[in-house]
C-alpha cells in the first residue's frame, strides 16, 4: 500500500527529472501586478515535461496544458509562460503523476489520465491523445484535433450581450455571437480551452507592446484539456485554479438596482428614492444612464449643468443620507474631447496641443491614454463618489486599436473591463491611491477571463415578451459553464401587460443580479395625456408601483424577500470565490446522470436551476390563462429524492415530470430536506438595507434530516480585506429527533463586526409546536404573537419560531434546546397543509369580491373559511389556550379533508362568473392529490 505509493512517487520524480535534463526549458513567467490576488503565470517545473518541440504542464490530475512552439532563441526551444487575458496562474500544487518514454513516445500518467506523444512530431491525431484511466469517468479518450466546436455533449456556455437578441442558440458555431464561448462542462466527459489567439500579458498585466501592437501567443498550439468526466464542479474548480478567481461582489451588487434612461435632476432622484421608500420596496444601488453627461456626443464624461450642477449635493443625498451605492453609464468609442472636464490634463499628460481642441481618440493598446482616462478624467467623479461604472455598447468589436490582424480574441469589451475592475488595485501599486476598494462594473462579456470582471451587462433585448423573458433563466444558468456567473438583465414589463412585468420581477428576484432598468421606452409617445392610473399605460413599466394593486403587492413581496435572501445570496457569492461555481447554476452539476437535467433550452422549456446547495427554483415565464388567471401545465421536472416546496410545504418525490399549476404570487421554489436557509429581517421604509450585515439573522430548518447545518459569510461587503482573511463564519447545526431539535451556533473568523446579533431568529419549518425552550440553559417564555426571547408559534406557516434576542456567538457557542409539545413521528404528516391553508384564503378573497363564499349570507357548512383562518387558529391553539394542543392536533387532522370539501362546495357555487370561479376551482385543485 503505502510503500508501493511512496515507490512510485520516487520513481515518477526520478523520469521527471530524466526527462528535465534532456531537454532546456526557458521561462519568462510572471506574477499579476493588479489581480485580486497574485497569481504567478509560471508553472512549477517539477510539474512540467518537455519533449523538443512540445510541452506538457499537469496541473490537475484531470487537467493538463499542451504545448508545441518553434520559436527558437540560441538553439533553445521557447515556450509561453506569460500570462494570458483566460489564464493567470499555472503555479498550483503539483499533482502525483509519473512519465516515461521509450524509443518512440513520452507517456505521462496521472490518478485519471493517460497522456501519450509520439516523439519529434509536429501534435496531430496520430501524436498526441489523452486516455483516461478511470472506468467510471464519462471521460474515455482525446485526440488531437478534436475541440468543444465539434462535441456534440458540450453544454455551451455564453456570449458577448443579448442586445436586439431574441432566444438565441448558444452553440458559438452556429449563432455567430461575438466572444461566445464554449462550456468547460461536457457530456463528453472532457472540454478544451485553445489559449493561442488570446492576448498575453506583459509584467505590467498590459495586453499590448509599446507600439500599440498586442502581445500574442509564441507557441504555435497552446491547449488545455479539462477531463473530470461529468464532474461539472470540479471542471469549474480546476479552471478557476488557473483562469483565476471569481471575485465576491461588494455587498450592495445582491440587492434591488434602479435605473432608468431619463432626463433626472437631483429633485427627480429624489421623488424616485422617496417612491421606494413609501412603497415599501428594497433599493441599494442608483445607476444614472448616459443622461447623466453633457450632451455633445454619445461619448461623455463630464457632469451635465443643467441638471446637476453640484454632484457632491446628488451624492450626500443617495450616499450619506440613504446609504445607496452609485454608478453611471458610459460609451467609451469616441475618446475623449474637448469640452469633457480634465481635456486640458490629459492633453499634457499625453504631451498633445489642447489649443487645437482635437479629439483623443479612444486607444486601448496604448498603456497612457488608458491611464489618463481612468485616472484624469474619471478619478475625480469617483473621489465624488461614483462606485462603478456601467460601459454600455462600446466600440463594436475593433474600436480603441483593437481591430488588429489576426487578433482574434483581442476586443475592446474584456479590456474596459479589467480596466474599470482593476483600477484600485493599480493606482494603489503605481501611484499610493489606495481606497482598498473592491472594483466592480456593469458590462458585456469579453470571453473566457472575463468572470474575473463582474458583474455583467446582457444589454437590450429585442422586445419585451415571453419567449424572451423564458430564454433569461436557460441563458444565465449556461453562463455558469465559463463561470460567468453574474448576468443581471434589464427588468422593465410592457405597459399593457403587468403580469409579465411581475413575472420577469419575480424571475429577477431570484437570479443573481436584480436591476430594473428601461433603456428608453417607459417615456416619449407612447405616453398618454392626461396621465390617469396607472399612467402611461403604453409604456414601458419600470417603477414597480405603476401597476395595478393586485400585481403591485405580488412585486413588492418578491422584491421583499429577494431582501430579506441577501445572506444567502452573499455566502453563494464567497462559495463562487472559493471555487469558481456560480449561485445560479444548472441542474446538471447536482445531477449529472439524469437525462432530465439537461432539459432547459432557449425555447423556456424546463426554465430551473439550482440556487445554491439547497434551492431548487422554477421561474414561471409563461402566461397565465385568460381566464382561469393561473398559469397551468407548467412542466417541472424533480430531481431524484424528497423535495419541499416552499408556497405549499407539499412534499414532492423523484424523478418525476409533473404539470404543475401556479398562482400570480408563486415562485416556484423546492428545498431539500433538512436544509437550513439563511436569511435576515426587512425593514420597510428603510433602504440600503443590502450592504450591511445584519443585526437579525433568520434561519429556516427544514424537516428530514435528524442533523443539518449551514454557514453564513460575511466580511465589511465593500474593501478587499477579505484576502486577509478579515471575515467571519457563523455556523448554525442541529440534531433533530421525534421529541424536539437542538440547535448550537457558533463563529469564528477575524470579522467581528455583526457581534453581538441583536436577535436570532430559528425557524423550525413545518413542525409541530413547542412546549419548553431554553437558551444556554435560561428558559425562554411562550408568546401568542412572538418577539425578543419568545418562543412562538406561526400557523399560517405552520412553523414554530424562537427569537433569541442578544446572542454574541463570537464568545463562545450558543446552545439553544427545544422540546415538541408532542412527538414529531412522521415529518411529511404537514405535506401539503400550509399551501391548502394559503390557497383556501386566496380562493376565498376572490369569492368575497363578488360575496361568493359559502356561508357569506346563510347558515351553511362553509369549509373554505375554516380552512383559510386554520392557521391563525393555530396560533392561538399552540400557546395552550382555547383547548391547547388536543385541539391543535384535531385541526391539523381536519386540514385535509376540509379542503377537500371546500373545494367540492366551491365547484357547486352557483351564480359565480366563470373566470372567478374557474380560479377558485383550479387553484383548489391542485392541492387534492395530497
Amino acid at each position: 500500500g503505502e510503500g508501493k505509493k511512496a515507490a512510485r512517487k520516487q520513481r515518477g520524480e526520478m523520469q521527471r527529472a530524466v526527462l528535465g535534463c534532456l531537454y532546456v526549458i526557458l521561462a519568462a513567467g510572471s506574477v499579476s501586478k493588479y489581480e485580486i490576488e497574485e497569481y504567478e503565470s509560471l508553472a512549477d517545473a517539477r510539474a512540467i515535461v518537455v519533449a523538443g518541440n512540445a510541452r506538457f504542464t499537469v496541473l490537475s490530475s484531470a487537467m493538463v496544458r499542451m504545448e508545441y512552439s518553434n520559436d527558437t532563441e540560441g538553439g533553445n526551444v521557447m515556450f509561453e509562460d506569460r500570462a494570458s487575458l483566460a489564464v493567470v496562474n499555472r503555479k498550483l500544487p503539483v499533482p502525483e503523476f509519473k512519465t516515461y518514454e521509450n524509443d518512440t513516445a513520452v507517456f505521462i500518467e496521472t490518478e485519471e489520465l493517460k497522456l501519450t506523444y509520439i516523439k519529434n512530431q509536429p501534435f496531430s491525431p496520430e501524436t498526441l491523445r489523452v486516455d483516461s484511466l478511470d472506468d467510471n469517468s464519462a471521460f474515455e479518450s482525446w485526440t488531437y484535433g478534436m475541440d468543444s466546436t465539434t462535441d456534440d455533449g458540450n453544454l455551451f456556455g455564453t456570449f458577448r450581450t443579448l442586445d436586439g437578441q431574441n432566444n438565441v442558440q448558444l452553440n458559438c458555431t452556429t449563432n455567430g455571437k461575438d466572444h461566445c464561448e464554449f462550456g468547460l462542462t461536457s457530456r463528453s466527459g472532457w472540454a478544451l480551452i485553445n489559449d493561442h489567439g488570446v492576448p498575453v500579458l506583459d509584467e505590467n498585466d498590459f495586453w499590448a507592446d509599446e507600439n500599440g501592437v498586442m502581445l500574442k501567443n509564441q507557441d504555435v498550439v497552446d491547449i488545455y484539456l479539462l477531463a473530470p468526466g461529468r464532474d461539472y464542479k470540479r471542471a469549474l474548480y480546476d479552471y478557476q485554479s488557473i483562469g483565476g478567481s471569481v471575485p465576491i461582489v461588494p455587498r450592495y451588487a445582491l440587492g434591488a438596482w434602479f435605473t432608468r434612461w431619463y432626463n433626472f435632476e437631483l429633485a427627480d432622484v429624489k421623488r424616485i428614492v422617496e417612491e421606494y421608500k413609501q412603497h415599501g420596496l428594497p433599493l441599494d444601488v442608483f445607476t444614472l444612464d448616459m443622461n447623466w453627461h453633457t450632451k455633445n456626443d454619445w461619448t461623455g464624461y463630464s457632469w451635465d449643468q443643467n441638471l446637476f450642477k453640484y454632484p457632491e449635493h446628488l451624492m450626500a443625498y443617495l450616499k450619506d443620507v440613504n446609504g445607496l451605492a452609485v454608478a453611471a453609464n458610459l460609451h467609451d468609442a469616441n475618446g475623449i474631447n474637448s469640452w469633457e472636464t480634465g481635456y486640458q490634463e490629459a492633453c499634457d499628460f499625453l504631451k498633445l496641443n489642447a489649443s487645437k481642441g482635437d479629439r483623443i481618440q479612444l486607444d486601448l493598446a496604448n498603456r497612457q491614454y488608458t491611464t489618463a482616462l481612468d485616472d484624469i478624467i474619471l478619478r475625480p467623479k469617483e473621489k465624488t463618489g461614483m462606485d462603478f461604472w456601467w460601459i454600455d455598447w462600446q466600440q463594436g468589436e475593433n474600436r480603441g486599436n483593437t481591430g488588429q490582424a489576426e487578433r482574434e480574441k483581442m476586443n475592446p469589451t474584456i479590456w474596459l473591463d479589467k480596466m474599470r475592475v482593476t483600477d484600485p488595485i493599480r493606482r494603489c501599486v503605481d501611484s499610493g491611491d489606495c481606497t482598498n476598494k473592491r472594483g466592480m462594473v456593469l458590462a458585456r462579456f469579453g470571453g473566457l477571463g472575463n468572470h474575473r470582471y463582474q458583474v455583467g451587462f446582457s444589454g437590450d433585448v429585442k422586445k419585451l415578451s415571453w419567449s424572451n423573458l423564458a430564454y433569461q433563466p436557460y441563458f444565465t444558468l449556461t453562463a455558469a459553464n465559463v463561470a460567468y456567473g453574474y448576468w443581471s438583465h434589464d427588468i422593465v414589463g410592457p405597459g399593457n401587460d403587468p403580469e409579465m412585468y411581475t413575472r420577469w420581477i419575480q424571475w429577477a428576484t431570484v437570479s443573481p443580479v436584480m436591476r430594473s432598468h428601461d433603456r428608453g421606452g417607459s417615456a416619449g409617445d407612447c405616453a398618454s395625456w392626461p396621465n390617469d392610473f396607472p399612467p402611461n399605460r403604453g409604456c414601458w413599466i419600470v417603477r414597480p408601483w405603476l401597476v395595478p394593486d393586485k400585481y403591485a403587492k405580488v412585486v413588492r413581496s418578491a422584491l421583499q424577500n429577494r431582501a430579506k435572501l441577501t445572506p444567502y445570496f452573499y455566502t453563494l457569492s464567497r462559495m463562487a470565490f472559493e471555487t469558481g461555481i456560480s449561485p445560479l447554476r444548472p441542474m446538471y452539476y447536482d445531477f449529472p446522470e439524469e437525462d432530465m437535467a439537461y432539459k432547459s433550452q432557449e425555447d423556456g422549456s424546463f426554465p430551473q436551476y439550482m440556487l445554491g446547495p439547497s434551492i431548487l427554483v422554477r421561474p414561471v415565464v409563461a402566461q397565465m390563462d385568460g381566464n382561469s388567471q393561473l398559469a397551468e401545465n407548467q412542466e417541472l421536472w424533480v430531481p431524484p429524492g424528497l423535495w419541499i416546496e416552499k408556497f405549499t410545504h407539499k412534499v414532492m418525490k423523484g424523478p418525476s415530470v409533473e404539470s404543475m399549476t401556479y398562482s400570480l404570487e408563486e415562485i416556484p421554489m423546492y428545498v431539500k430536506p433538512g436544509s437550513v436557509i439563511p436569511e435576515t429581517v426587512f425593514t420597510q421604509g428603510e433602504i440600503g438595507q443590502a450592504k450591511r450585515n445584519p443585526k437579525t439573522l433568520v434561519f429556516s430548518i427544514y424537516p428530514g434530516e435528524q442533523t443539518g447545518n449551514v454557514s453564513v459569510y460575511e466580511d465589511d461587503g465593500a474593501s478587499y480585506d477579505y484576502l486577509k482573511k478579515a471575515y467571519a463564519w457563523t455556523t448554525l447545526s442541529y440534531t433533530r429527533n421525534e421529541y424536539g431539535v437542538n440547535v448550537t451556533i457558533s463563529m469564528e473568523g477575524d470579522f467581528k463586526d455583526s457581534s453581538p446579533r441583536d436577535n436570532v431568529i430559528i425557524r423550525l419549518v413545518g413542525s409541530p409546536p413547542l412546549k419548553v425552550v431554553s437558551l444556554n440553559e435560561k428558559g425562554l417564555k411562550s408568546s401568542i404573537v412572538g418577539g425578543i426571547g419568545s418562543y412562538s408559534y406561526d400557523g399560517p406557516e405552520l412553523t414554530s419560531v424562537v427569537e433569541t434576542g442578544p446572542v454574541d456567538a463570537s464568545k463562545g457557542a450558543v446552545s439553544l434546546t427545544t422540546s415538541f409539545a408532542y412527538p414529531e413521528d412522521d415529518w411529511t404528516a404537514f405535506s401539503g397543509y400550509k399551501g391548502m391553508i394559503r390557497k383556501a384564503g386566496m380562493a376565498k378573497y376572490v369569492l368575497d369580491e363578488q360575496r361568493k363564499v359559502p356561508g357569506e349570507s346563510q347558515t351553511i357548512s362553509d369549509n373554505l373559511s375554516q380552512v383559510a383562518g386554520t392557521g391563525e387558529d393555530l396560533s392561538y391553539l399552540a400557546t395552550g389556550k382555547g383547548g391547547g394542543i388536543d385541539e391543535f392536533q384535531k385541526r391539523i387532522s381536519a386540514i385535509s379533508s376540509q379542503y377537500k370539501s371546500a373545494s367540492d362546495e366551491v365547484n357547486g357555487l352557483s351564480g359565480v362568473q366563470d373566470g372567478r370561479k374557474q380560479y377558485a376551482v383550479n387553484l383548489l385543485k391542485t392541492l387534492l392529490d395530497v
